[in-house]
């Protein structure tokens, strides 16, 4: 009789096991959450993208959450806030985020959402909770509507000195499709990120720096054409606890139909660190405005 290979998941002491490797049981949740992308403004061909934002709590208790926008393009020292709790269990939406009900914001923004920084937070998994996205447009010109989700990343997926940013199968080819790149920044000082544009045989093809205000936002097209290629973001100035979360969105100009491609940081790759990785405090935060 063949050999088999059994999986087995173990749950204990907040572990999960698989075939050998461990994981926290929390890992996919956090207390301090980037949503990289979010729109209130028209597109091509008649349409209007906006975003839904959800947040869901975990626990069976209250919990107090800071939500705030970050508009692009602009040092976001005092950043729009909205102060809410989740109730136990309870899932929030905040439909159209930026629009009149929300944030009442035109154009595109990061968003911010993290636990009252009042909480004791300690151990810092009892503030965890989910935060996700969805960028859509209600007319897509008569065809229905389309658009796209954009997870939020747990601040523990942010690219700092010790990382590289990689988004992999990008295409860019100046007819069917079109890339946008973007960086949204959790950090209290500018910061300015560099962006290696690489073709699928691992050349760079060109180079591009971004400045980014603090705790800005900015997107724009890339500028090299790139077929099945890979991105590669890293930090070339900034203060030693810079954070920043690179992405990427590729448009089929045909359809209109979008994909979202988070540039997922790893140590991997990465050069001389200015600090070491995994540093667990949570980080600085805009101040709350109206």
């Amino acid at each position: 009789m063949k050999n088999s290979i059994v999986v087995r998941r173990i749950v204990a002491c907040g572990w999960i096991v698989i075939a050998g490797w461990a994981l926290p049981a929390a890992a996919q949740l956090s207390a301090d959450w980037m949503v990289t992308a979010a729109a209130s403004n028209p597109g091509a061909r008649g349409t209007f993208w906006r975003t839904d934002l959800s947040l869901h709590n975990p626990h069976e208790y209250d919990l107090p959450v800071v939500v705030q926008a970050l508009p692009s393009e602009t040092i976001n020292d005092v950043a729009p806030t909205l102060n809410l709790t989740l109730a136990p269990w309870q899932t929030m939406n905040l439909w159209d985020v930026l629009g009149p009900d929300g944030f009442d914001l035109e154009g595109t923004a990061a968003i911010l959402a993290y636990a009252d920084p009042a909480l004791a937070c300690d151990p810092i998994e009892t503030c965890h909770f989910l935060v996700t996205s969805r960028t859509y447009t209600p007319d897509a010109g008569g065809g229905g509507e389309f658009g796209l989700t954009v997870p939020g990343m747990g601040v523990e997926r942010g690219t700092d000195w010790a990382s590289l940013a990689y988004a992999a199968g990008i295409l860019n080819d100046g007819g069917y499709f079109r890339c946008n790149v973007g960086v949204a920044s959790w950090t209290a000082e500018w910061t300015t990120v560099r962006l290696d544009i690489q073709d699928a045989a691992g050349y760079i093809l060109a180079s591009e720096d971004f400045d980014i205000p603090p705790f800005g936002h900015v997107q724009r097209r890339l500028g090299e054409a790139v077929e099945g290629g890979s991105l590669v973001f890293y930090l070339r100035s900034g203060p030693d606890n810079a954070l920043v979360f690179p992405y990427a969105t590729v448009i089929n100009q045909q359809t209109g139909d979008p994909s979202y491609f988070s540039a997922e940081a790893s140590t991997v790759g990465a050069g001389v660190a200015k600090r070491a990785p995994g540093n667990q405090s949570r980080p600085d935060r805009p101040a709350s405005g109206g």
